[in-house]
């Protein structure tokens, strides 16, 4: 299958070697001139329990490649999906399916402006990697990617893309209910990130101030709230025992909006915590220390870099 792997960070390093490696056609497609350089200078570094390995990809901005590819995952920041995408159009034909597990929500909508529903795949992944080099990637542990139609109708090629993922180690199964599971990590982000980039805490920070888990757990309760007004059985104790987790276990992470907000780049607030107070007006679902939130870390992504 020839995949198109569009933002070549973490996630999107992690997905193009796994794939590579089981004999996929992969090409990373990336805007940052560090990131592009460095992988074509010295190969994709991944660095994971098993050891270092160092992946060959062809890497570049869109129009560095032609002809239409079978696949495009979207791993770019949610607010940079439209212009990815249309920096992509001519690579997009009448059988390209795309498939999204980026963060928050919002982004498929985003997607159908390019690509119909009947040919895009929704889902989330709680596999760990981080950037942390241009050019190196660094997975600590194992995850597992779960997907579904986003017109909620299973074809031949979701089931394909499906094995195609789970054949190359990335631990993929369908889930006709994946939408619950994209709301439960939605609430878990939305939570530890606004609070993070707003009060420049790590999950440690966070976990030892009883004023900061407060707001963490309300965040989390309004999240539910508007999830279960859209019928969707999230499971708020799920949520919790999540974030118990890192805060025992991640003590020392900065969250990514935290990590964005100090090198001054620009926060996925819209798809986050944004999407979150958006979607409880819609629903008159009482959000207000999420919107709060939302609106404050609006300011700081206006004002620039943390001084």
């Amino acid at each position: 299958m020839r995949i198109a792997v569009i933002g070549a960070g973490a996630m999107g390093g992690l997905f193009a070697a796994r794939l590579s490696a089981s004999g996929q056609d992969v090409a990373l497609i990336e805007v940052a001139p560090a990131q592009i350089e460095a992988i074509e200078v010295d190969g994709l570094r991944m660095t994971c329990e098993a050891g270092e390995t160092t992946y060959l990809l062809p890497i570049g901005a869109a129009d560095r490649y032609t002809g239409i590819f079978d696949l495009l995952i979207v791993f770019t920041k949610g607010m940079h999906t439209e212009a990815a995408l249309t920096a992509a159009r001519h690579l997009i034909g009448p059988e390209t399916f795309a498939l999204t597990v980026q963060n928050g929500i919002g982004n498929v909508e985003t997607i159908e402006t390019f690509i119909p529903p009947d040919r895009i795949v929704m889902g989330m992944t709680n596999w760990p990697s981080t950037l942390v080099a241009p050019g190196h990637i660094r997975v600590p542990g194992d995850g597992q990617i779960r997907i579904w139609a986003a017109d909620g109708t299973p074809s031949p090629r979701l089931r394909d893309i499906c094995a195609m993922l789970d054949g190359a180690g990335l631990n993929c199964e369908l889930d006709p209910a994946v939408e619950v599971a994209i709301w439960e990590k939605l609430a878990f982000n939305a939570a530890l990130n606004s609070l993070a980039a707003a009060a420049d805490l790590t999950v440690g920070e966070m976990a030892d101030r009883q004023e900061a888990r407060d707001i963490v757990f309300a965040i989390i309760d309004e999240v539910v709230a508007v999830a279960k007004a859209r019928d969707l059985a999230v499971d708020v104790n799920h949520v919790r025992q999540s974030v118990e987790h890192a805060f025992a276990n991640h003590r020392q992470h900065k969250p990514s909006m935290l990590q964005d907000r100090l090198a001054g780049r620009r926060m996925e607030i819209a798809t986050i915590t944004g999407a979150v107070s958006r979607a409880g007006k819609m629903l008159n679902v009482a959000t207000p220390v999420t919107t709060t939130f939302a609106n404050l870390l609006t300011i700081f992504d206006n004002a620039g870099p943390v001084a």
